[in-house]
């Protein structure tokens, strides 16, 4: 009977001990949250495709410049290859790190569907006007597709009458003469805020020709040697995409100034090069540049099949810049393969069933801790009497009222600290 309380004193302590443990270990757990989000773009899953790997902070921001590691290894740039063996993604920027428990057996299970090629919307179709001059309509083709006025961009001019090129030798733009040559000529210019040209003809026919579909943002520059990404004001995370024979080959991401970026030797051997600012979600802020020479789908443009009729009266120069400049009209997003809210799920999964464990050992030992302190309280209930007989000491109702208010407030803050845990940010 003697070890009797020293037992009840060591039955508390590790009673109170593990339910303050598990409230510590409760309220770590559940701080812990899912700050990166890991995406993984390309065109196929198979074995040795190319992935791009992009990270996303919680509120939507992407990490720029990060270093990727795969299985440990350091990669090159945010391009990896998709391996059988690939178990963990992790990137490093700054001094954080983020690891995902990445195997390549998700990717493969992921079910992605290939994006279709993005077109212009049916708003911009609604806007790209052709005009008449006379009988005459006049085409304003740009050699890249979505023509940045504030840029200096060359334009095919193409002029029909009767859907056949017209007969005359020479067009007048902005007051400048110029030569026509089978109702087809190039020129380069600045087109500025007004977004197009004047031009007018010998017998004074005249007319303002808008350029059709207005670009926002960037602007190719081709030269023999060279490839330069120019952007209107400095830019970051740009996505540089290159496509050869319709096969997504890579994409860089990089920042653009308008004074311009000379891209990598290795974009002069793409037969497309894209640029915006989500290869996977462009928008219309998107520049493509393609030398393609077969229409890469149906001339359905209100605009380029307008002008497609008198097509095959062309010279073959005129057919060409008009084919690379519709099919520059293509952009071919990226797929999703891989999203990170995948790994989210799992993570919040994984937590719950940790947070569960922790919130049984609350319960238990809050149970167990009640149970100790109603003994303690019940036991030491009694009336004390002074030598003269008189009860010095509350009444036993009084006391037991008491000790029950006393365990009420116990169960009341014990309930109270689970609903604050479970409410917990």
């Amino acid at each position: 009977m003697s070890n009797k309380p020293l037992l009840l004193k060591i039955v508390s302590i590790v009673t109170y001990l593990t339910a303050f443990l598990s409230v510590c270990l409760f309220v770590n757990t559940q701080m812990v949250k899912y700050d990166y989000f890991i995406y993984l773009y390309g065109d196929s899953t198979a074995p040795g495709s190319k992935a791009l790997v992009k990270v996303l902070s919680r509120d939507g921001e992407l990490v720029s410049n990060p270093v990727v590691f795969v299985n440990g290894v350091k990669q090159l740039s945010s391009l990896i290859d998709l391996r059988p063996d690939m178990k963990e993604i992790k990137v490093v920027f700054g001094t954080t790190e983020a690891a995902f428990p990445l195997k390549y057996k998700d990717v493969a299970d992921y079910g992605f569907k290939p994006q279709k090629k993005l077109r212009p919307t049916k708003q911009e179709a609604e806007k790209a006007k052709i005009v008449n001059v006379g009988n005459r309509k006049i085409f304003l083709l740009p050699e890249n597709f979505r023509a940045v006025s504030e840029f200096e961009t060359t334009v095919g001019l193409y002029c029909t009458e009767n859907d056949k090129p017209c007969t005359d030798t020479s067009i007048f733009l902005d007051g400048s003469q110029h030569e026509l040559n089978g109702g087809f000529m190039k020129f380069s210019t600045v087109f500025g805020k007004d977004q197009g040209v004047n031009i007018s003809f010998e017998n004074g026919d005249s007319g303002y020709i808008p350029i059709p579909y207005p670009g926002k943002m960037f602007k190719f520059y081709k030269t023999k040697d060279s490839l330069t990404l120019a952007a209107l004001s400095d830019t970051r995370n740009v996505h540089i995409d290159c496509f050869n024979e319709g096969k997504w080959v890579g994409t860089d991401i990089v920042s653009v100034s308008y004074e311009g970026l000379v891209l990598p030797k290795v974009y002069m051997q793409c037969d497309t090069v894209q640029a915006s600012l989500n290869s996977a979600f462009p928008g219309t802020m998107s520049a493509v540049l393609t030398n393609v020479k077969t229409p890469v789908g149906k001339v359905d443009d209100p605009y380029y099949s307008a002008l497609s009729k008198a097509f095959q009266h062309f010279s073959p120069s005129a057919q060409r810049y008009f084919t690379t400049s519709y099919n520059s009209s293509f952009f071919q997003p990226l797929s999703t393969i891989f999203s990170g809210e995948k790994l989210e799920k799992e993570f919040n999964a994984a937590r719950d069933k940790e947070l569960s464990a922790y919130r049984i050992m609350l319960i238990i030992s809050s149970i167990l801790g009640f149970a100790i302190f109603a003994y303690i309280m019940f036991k030491n209930i009694k009336v004390v009497e002074d030598e003269d007989g008189e009860v010095i000491s509350n009444s036993l109702a009084k006391q037991r009222a008491i000790a029950i208010c006393a365990l009420t407030f116990f169960a009341l803050f014990i309930l109270g600290l689970l609903y604050f845990l479970n409410n917990l940010a």
